[in-house]
């Protein structure tokens, strides 16, 4: 998936990954979300309204750096 991200062709032209990284930009922060979530949830655990936000912050804050990291590592499985 990654590799084919990375060489997406769009409208007969090569991509040049902008779109690649804001999609795995947006995983990335909806991943961190749902797993903070779903690990509090799991131990029984509410989030409030304040703590939801903060984590969609964090989220926010840290996407585009993760998002080009699984990119960077998904480019050099695909090349090895």
């Amino acid at each position: 998936m990654l590799a084919s991200a990375n060489a997406q062709v769009t409208k007969g032209k090569l991509s040049d990954g902008s779109e690649a990284l804001v999609l795995m930009a947006e995983f990335a922060a909806l991943r961190t979300v749902l797993l903070n979530v779903l690990s509090k949830e799991a131990n029984g655990e509410r989030l409030t309204a304040e703590q939801m936000q903060m984590l969609i912050d964090r989220a926010d804050a840290d996407k585009l750096k993760k998002a080009a990291e699984r990119l960077r590592q998904g480019s050099t499985l695909a090349a090895g």
